[in-house]
């Protein structure tokens, strides 16, 4: 019998109503999905209100591992720009010449001359200036008190200016100076001046290794700097030549200035080729801001890992502590587990209430845990006197490492208490 074309209409009508009634049938099933949710978050704020202590035991250690993670990347981060800002404060334009170690490549009798530095800026298209200097050690007194031993410093005037050493009062030596026994002292000496009874440094006479010098200058306080080869504030500075005539002591270093826009290696280049042509046999090292600030960042990089590391292992500490009280929570409400099964509750119903508690307290425990994170730091920045430098990722980090140790170490205790017997549990104490 051959199908009719009412029963062809008829049957195009059943296929066209189809899609309405799945689309239908997802949404009731979305709704249902949701209102489930709801319930299970619900259930899950509730109970962790009535268990408040335990609430608290779990938050607390995911709040700590949270804030070590966060505080240990702020700090690290904070001390590497802290670090940073020495170098710039100097100048990342300075380049320090330094006569390389004696081997068998370099002769003895092979030094840096005065006349060498002096023509660095002419003959090297990449440098703008250039200032030998010397240091070495001896018995500081004032009014027949010892000031202990200190760095005496043989220095040209320019070196002022290039290791941006300020006078606070008096001035600094200049070249007319040479030969003549004056001195500039750096303000921890000056300091010490005071204590001992000098109502003003300047004009002052010191003791220096046997011979008396004329205070004619006091520096401003000076951060120290790897591209400065001598700590300003603990050191008096006298002409070079009287250095080099009373201590017999040869040049030990040039402290030079790159041209503004001239590359570094370049510059080190040219540098060393002048000074090692002038000199046979002569070696020299020199050494750019730019090549101490990449090294310094490798090493505070590995720093800042390092405190990661440890924050990280503050955390999972924290995630494995609110495992055990999600354990102890599931091991003391076995009672209500079963009454909530016997009430039609599915196994999956008690999973994501388990599970939906250990995502809150892992979220709640991480939001005041980066808190904590951004506090910490700043008082320690605050007490040192540093710049505080945030770092969004170690926040964001710690945040989401925290809702993931939420969701792992949550994801067991959940697991345990749907995997209950009704029965026993109904008849657990």
């Amino acid at each position: 019998m051959k199908p009719t074309r009412a029963a062809f209409a008829a049957a195009r009508r059943s296929i066209a109503k189809l899609p309405a009634a799945s689309t239908a049938a997802l949404g009731r099933l979305q709704h249902a999905r949701v209102a489930a949710l709801k319930a299970d978050v619900k259930q899950a704020l509730v109970s962790l209100n009535v268990n408040r202590q335990r609430t608290v035991l779990a938050l607390v250690g995911l709040a700590v591992g949270v804030a070590a993670v966060t505080a240990m990347v702020s700090v690290g981060a904070t001390a590497r720009a802290e670090a940073l800002k020495r170098f710039q404060d100097l100048g990342t334009e300075t380049i320090l010449i330094r006569k390389r170690p004696g081997g068998p490549a370099q002769r003895t009798s092979a030094v840096i001359r005065a006349e060498d530095a002096a023509t660095l800026p002419a003959q090297a298209a990449t440098i703008a200036a250039a200032a030998p200097g010397l240091q070495v050690f001896g018995a500081l007194a004032y009014a027949g008190r010892s000031l202990g031993t200190k760095g005496i410093v043989g220095a040209a005037e320019a070196l002022a200016d290039l290791n941006k050493l300020r006078p606070s009062a008096g001035r600094f030596l200049s070249d007319l100076d040479a030969q003549r026994q004056y001195c500039v002292v750096g303000h921890a000496i000056a300091q010490a001046m005071r204590s001992a009874g000098a109502s003003q440094v300047v004009g002052e006479s010191v003791t220096l290794a046997g011979r008396i010098y004329t205070v004619v200058g006091e520096l401003a306080q000076t951060p120290r700097s790897s591209l400065r080869p001598f700590r300003a504030d603990e050191a008096v500075f006298v002409p070079i030549t009287t250095a080099q005539r009373v201590f017999r002591s040869d040049i030990q270093f040039v402290v030079a200035r790159m041209c503004a826009g001239a590359d570094h290696r370049h510059a080190a280049a040219e540098a060393q080729a002048h000074f090692q042509n002038r000199v046979r046999g002569l070696r020299v090292d020199a050494r750019t801001a730019d090549d101490l600030i990449a090294a310094l960042r490798k090493q505070m990089r590995l720093f800042t890992l390092l405190l990661a590391a440890v924050g990280g292992i503050a955390l999972v500490v924290g995630g494995a502590g609110a495992m055990n009280v999600m354990l102890a929570a599931v091991a003391e409400r076995r009672r209500e587990i079963g009454v909530r099964r016997a009430l039609g509750a599915r196994r999956r119903d008690i999973r994501n209430q388990f599970l939906v508690e250990a995502i809150a307290l892992s979220l709640a425990g991480g939001a005041l845990g980066v808190v904590l994170g951004v506090a910490v730091p700043l008082a320690i920045c605050a007490y040192a006197g540093w710049d505080f430098v945030a770092s969004p990722t170690a926040m964001m980090a710690g945040f989401g490492v925290a809702s993931g140790a939420g969701v792992f170490f949550g994801a067991y205790p959940a697991r345990r208490a749907a995997g209950l017997d009704p029965i026993a549990a109904l008849r657990a104490q």
